[in-house]
């Protein structure tokens, strides 16, 4: 599990949108150079379930379960490879079972391409679904 401390900014029903520094477990992180929180400062605002009920401007913990970061890590990195990968395998058979006049590595790249951008499309709504989902958000567990 991973914990990080920050303030409440802001309830909204029963999501607190709390802001957090970078911290240890940012360093170790393989998306660290992606994620940005506020422009110019270490600060990230991070939606979490508000379970215990905590106030605005409470110092609060937040965690999130190991098992919850490893599924969205292999979604999101292993999801646009296994299209690209698809579609250029695609492209070559294509060719190869239906004699087209098309050259080969032309279609095998515009495919590749396709189905990469058709994977980033699918893990953009699987992510907004899965959002949703109680096991796939922050938790806020503690007052400090």
């Amino acid at each position: 599990m991973i914990e990080e401390q920050g303030v409440i900014v802001d309830i909204k029903n029963n999501r607190a949108f709390v802001k957090t520094e970078k911290g240890t477990s940012c360093e170790s992180c393989v998306a660290r150079e992606t994620c940005h929180g506020v422009i110019g400062t270490n600060e990230v605002i991070v939606e979490a379930e508000n379970r215990i009920n905590a106030k605005l401007g409470d110092r609060v913990a937040i965690m999130v379960g190991t098992a919850t970061i490893l599924k969205a890590s292999l979604l999101l990195y292993l999801g646009p490879i296994a299209g690209l990968i698809i579609g250029v395998v695609l492209g070559q058979t294509l060719v190869k079972r239906f004699a087209l006049p098309v050259n080969p590595d032309l279609l095998s790249g515009i495919l590749g391409a396709l189905f990469l951008a058709i994977a980033f499309f699918a893990i953009r709504l699987l992510g907004k679904r899965l959002e949703k989902k109680e096991g796939f958000r922050p938790v806020v567990v503690r007052v400090l």
